[in-house]
């Protein structure tokens, strides 16, 4: 019996050298002189690149509408946006005044006037973000589903990389005004700011 347990014993072992391999020297040869004469050797290398967000400089969102009797005609208006986005971004559209609105006052008359806004974002591979607000629903943070200043979280979701011109827009809209009290005569105007971010 121990003859036997010995050359199993023995078989074992030779079974485990031959499954290791050699990682020995190796030598490489001129052609004609040895069997190896080219030797492969593995690098891996790896990075990582960083999201980066903001606007084009030739995308930058600027421009005034300058509409006269618009409490008869409304406003349709386009500004382009170009984002320079390597990853998902959120955008987001803060009013000033809530609407257009006028310095001046007077008792049975309105001072403000309601207008919309849209978002139209793009990205690179062709998905759609779309959203719309009232111009008074974004003078407050989170009142609607782009109101406020953009971060991780709060904005319109762009779910893709945007870096190229896709026909991205921010519209502004009105129609003719048909509030219960009459505007006052005069100038009315309202600044909207728009913020970019990355998004979480």
């Amino acid at each position: 019996m121990a003859p036997i347990k010995a050359f199993l014993l023995a078989l074992i072992a030779l079974a485990s050298t031959l499954a290791v391999p050699a990682y020995g020297q190796v030598t490489a040869y001129a052609a004609g002189q040895g069997g190896v004469n080219r030797i492969e050797v593995g690098i891996d290398v790896r990075a990582s690149v960083r999201d980066r967000c903001g606007f084009a400089a030739e995308g930058l969102p600027s421009g005034t509408v300058s509409q006269a009797d618009f409490d008869r005609t409304g406003i349709n208006k386009d500004f382009a946006i170009r984002l320079n986005c390597t990853g998902a971004s959120r955008i987001a559209v803060s009013s000033l005044n809530g609407g257009m609105a006028t310095a001046e006052t007077a008792t049975g008359y309105a001072k403000t006037a309601p207008y919309n806004v849209e978002l139209r974002m793009v990205g690179d591979n062709g998905t759609v973000a779309t959203g719309a607000c009232a111009a008074s629903a974004m003078k407050t943070a989170g009142a609607c589903a782009f109101s406020g200043s953009a971060n991780k979280t709060n904005g319109l979701l762009l779910n893709a990389a945007s870096t190229k011109t896709n026909g991205s827009y921010l519209r502004v809209s009105a129609q003719p005004y048909t509030g219960e009290q009459p505007l006052l005569a005069g100038s009315y105007s309202d600044t909207l700011i728009i913020t970019v971010s990355i998004a979480s």
